[in-house]
């Protein structure tokens, strides 16, 4: 399967970019499971609008906030995995940074309810159930919404292990993502080897 998106190739003969797109072979199999290799789903110019209207990131599609997420963490440096939508196994994405130093690898569900409707404990256990089986150094739970007290409690127990990111902190996400793009004029994917750009911030 091949999918086009983004902003490289398309250009005609003669002419401005028009509905510029790349090619990119998506499918592979990691450890038995259907992982898709995400090719820049999220452009700037709707990573600048959800910046200037973050009530905007509320009601956006779920599919487009994994998609989202996933974008940021490549811009922070990371490979990033999409998983298909019917076979995510847990967690919707995987993010690897590879140093000298040592690799992580963070296991990242991604959680849009209702406008709102908070996230609940059952969904923290969960993610930290699949993060023990993968033997991955974190789990991340984003949401566009909140978390409730029961699900921060759990977060306290395995602060170590878990990181919990409400509607504010994706703003930041968004915000340091847009920094460290600057000029660069396009969003990209590290497929083959991780960037050196700070990643996210440890805090919740």
């Amino acid at each position: 399967m091949v999918f086009g998106a983004g902003p490289f190739g398309g250009m005609p003969f003669g002419g401005a970019p028009d509905d510029i797109h790349a090619v990119f072979d998506l499918e592979r199999q990691i450890g038995g499971e259907a992982i898709i290799t995400v090719a820049s789903f999220v452009d700037q110019a709707l990573l600048k609008h959800w910046h200037e209207n973050p009530q905007d990131l509320r009601v956006i599609d779920r599919r487009k906030f994994e998609e989202l997420v996933a974008e940021l963490f490549s811009g922070f440096g990371y490979e990033v995995e999409l998983t298909k939508r019917t076979r995510d196994g847990g967690k919707d994405i995987v993010a690897i940074k590879r140093s000298a130093e040592s690799d992580v690898k963070y296991l990242i569900e991604c959680k849009r309810p209702n406008p709102g409707k908070p996230v609940g404990v059952s969904t923290v256990r969960e993610l930290h159930s699949v993060k023990m089986t993968e033997k991955a150094t974190k789990a991340i739970l984003a949401t566009t919404t909140y978390f409730t007290h029961d699900a921060r409690q759990l977060f306290e127990q395995h602060r170590w292990e878990l990181e919990l990111k409400d509607f504010e902190s994706i703003q930041h996400w968004i915000a340091e993502y847009l920094q460290i793009q600057g000029h660069r004029g396009t969003s990209r994917f590290s497929i083959n080897g991780a960037a050196s750009n700070p990643g996210p911030a440890a805090d919740s």
